[in-house]
């Protein structure tokens, strides 16, 4: 605090915790006239403190302050402006959270961007895989009901009897020439069933799609196989380049769609598949 001589006027300062709260007799340096001053009262008692809040000076003792020995700040002054600075800071959140609730309202513009943006996210790979399995589902469901329709057993069955000169049985002909239609028809129906779990992202669709593609990936080189036994049971000439080609073609066929189904096969068991997957 600062004191002042009463006879002299000479002016000094010394620390208000080397003032007990009874005063202190001290004596002036330049007239020699004793005095007791003692400790200032603060109009707030909120405001006398121990320890400083701006440098945290402390007395370690009973003994409080309400301008900073060490620092020289009011106290009073220190908490009223960190007050004023809270009351700033919240201020200034509340205009904030204003102004970022305004700017997230809908804008009539953000309607044009809403079916690209609904584009960008059908582009994750659950939906490009349903997209691709739908399309090879119908495929095959049209192709098997239109063979259905145009099947004929009778034409067939008395084609093929005059065309070899002996009975050839209704079996014989639903066999070799109905069964085919039938088993795409029922093979569309599975593929159209699974990619529709699929697509909903249920883990039954993934465990369908994973025995979807591996019987894909067997039937088709299966297909040729009965292709080939029949055409070498056919009353047709056969020669070695033949057997050849019809080989290779099992083999070129069999590699051509295996590999991608293969390949993605693997890939439904990537992360970005199985994080996806609804239990």
């Amino acid at each position: 605090m600062k004191i002042v001589c009463p006879k002299c006027n000479s002016n000094g300062t010394i620390p208000d915790h080397e003032i007990p709260e009874s005063g202190r007799f001290i004596s002036c340096p330049r007239c020699n006239e004793g005095f007791t001053i003692t400790k200032p009262r603060a109009g707030n008692d909120g405001y006398l403190v121990d320890t400083c809040p701006s440098c945290s000076f402390s007395t370690f003792g009973d003994e409080t302050f309400s301008i900073c020995p060490k620092c020289g700040i009011a106290v009073k002054t220190f908490v009223d402006r960190q007050r004023e600075e809270q009351r700033l800071k919240h201020n200034l959140q509340l205009l904030e959270k204003k102004v970022h609730n305004t700017e997230t309202v809908p804008l009539p513009s953000e309607a044009i961007t809403t079916p690209v943006a609904d584009f960008i996210d059908n582009l994750h790979p659950v939906n490009l895989i349903s997209f691709g399995a739908a399309a090879v589902a119908i495929f095959f469901l049209v192709v098997g009901l239109w063979g259905i329709i145009e099947y004929d057993s009778s034409s067939i069955q008395a084609r093929l009897t005059e065309e070899g000169e002996e009975q050839i049985s209704g079996l014989y002909v639903f066999l070799h020439y109905g069964l085919q239609h039938a088993v795409k028809l029922l093979y569309g129906i599975w593929a159209m069933a699974v990619t529709i779990q699929f697509m909903k992202r249920l883990k039954m669709g993934l465990r369908g799609m994973n025995v979807l593609i591996s019987v894909s990936i067997a039937l088709v080189p299966l297909m040729y196989i009965i292709g080939f036994i029949n055409w070498v049971l056919a009353p047709i000439p056969h020669t070695i380049s033949g057997y050849t080609i019809e080989i290779l073609n099992i083999i070129f066929m069999s590699t051509l769609v295996g590999v991608p189904l293969y390949l993605l096969l693997r890939f439904l068991s990537e992360r970005k598949i199985t994080s996806v997957v609804k239990l």
